[in-house]
């Protein structure tokens, strides 16, 4: 199998390293194109108005596999190493993410929004994060990828998969869970600072209401009670259900109204 590796969080990630490693053998042929520094919370974002340069390097620990560290970002990554740098893969897996990726900070992931190019591309693919920023054990979260690429083999009509791991050794782990996305309101303030110059400049906030609680069925609910949890993601964003009401309604709304 011929599988694609990328992520935000850049191409000489020790994230990265665990996956390569994990799907190492096998018959498998690894290939990364990866952000040259980190690129956190980019998103969807891709470069239109300045080149792109893809540089080939080699990773410590994975000195065989074919590498390119990608001036832009996750986005750039994929629709580059997919139209130019290799052959269509049969799978890709962004990540591993220093940090979780649930609920509604998949909007604003770049490892997430790299395996949404991917599907969009029709290239069965993987997120995959592990909750801490400085992770103990990447052994739930290669788990969890493995998990998650067994179940795109056997299900081909499903395209991503959002993959969030307890930052937990293997035995530790109680389990999977498939499971919605969690819903958080970030605060919209920022932190308002001055530089040693006099100058104001912003900090983003970091507080958030969270609604799902330790009863809700949710992926931030079992990441934090030890279980790995994977979300079915879809790249059509049609509210279908308000779709059918709207249309009921469209012939008593006018134009001018």
């Amino acid at each position: 199998m011929r599988i694609l590796f990328t992520n935000d969080d850049g191409v000489f990630s020790p994230g990265l390293l665990a996956l390569l490693s994990a799907f190492q053998g096998d018959g498998n042929e690894l290939l990364v194109a990866a952000p040259d520094a980190e690129r956190s919370g980019a998103s969807h974002s891709f470069t239109m108005l300045s080149p792109l340069r893809a540089k080939p390097v080699m990773i410590p620990g994975a000195e065989r596999v074919a590498a390119y560290a990608v001036s832009g970002t996750p986005v750039d990554c994929v629709k580059l190493a997919y139209g130019n740098l290799f052959e269509k893969p049969d799978l890709l897996i962004s990540g591993i993410n220093l940090g979780a990726n649930r609920g509604t900070d998949i909007f604003y992931s770049g490892t997430v929004s790299a395996a949404m190019e991917g599907a969009l591309l029709g290239i069965p693919s993987i997120a995959v994060s592990n909750i801490a920023w400085k992770p103990g054990s990447f052994e739930a979260a290669t788990a969890g990828a493995k998990f998650a690429a067994e179940i795109l083999r056997r299900e081909p009509s499903i395209r991503l998969l959002n993959v969030n791991a307890p930052d937990l050794a293997l035995a530790q782990v109680r389990g999977v869970r498939i499971t919605p996305a969690g819903v958080q309101e970030y605060e919209a303030r920022y932190e308002e600072r001055i530089d040693p110059y006099g100058q104001k400049y912003y900090w983003i906030p970091t507080g958030r209401m969270n609604p799902c609680g330790p009863e809700s069925d949710c992926d931030e609910r079992w990441t934090n009670d030890g279980y790995i949890a994977i979300t079915p993601l879809v790249t059509n964003m049609t509210d279908h259900p308000s779709l059918e009401r709207l249309r009921a309604m469209q012939d008593e709304i006018t134009l001018d109204s």
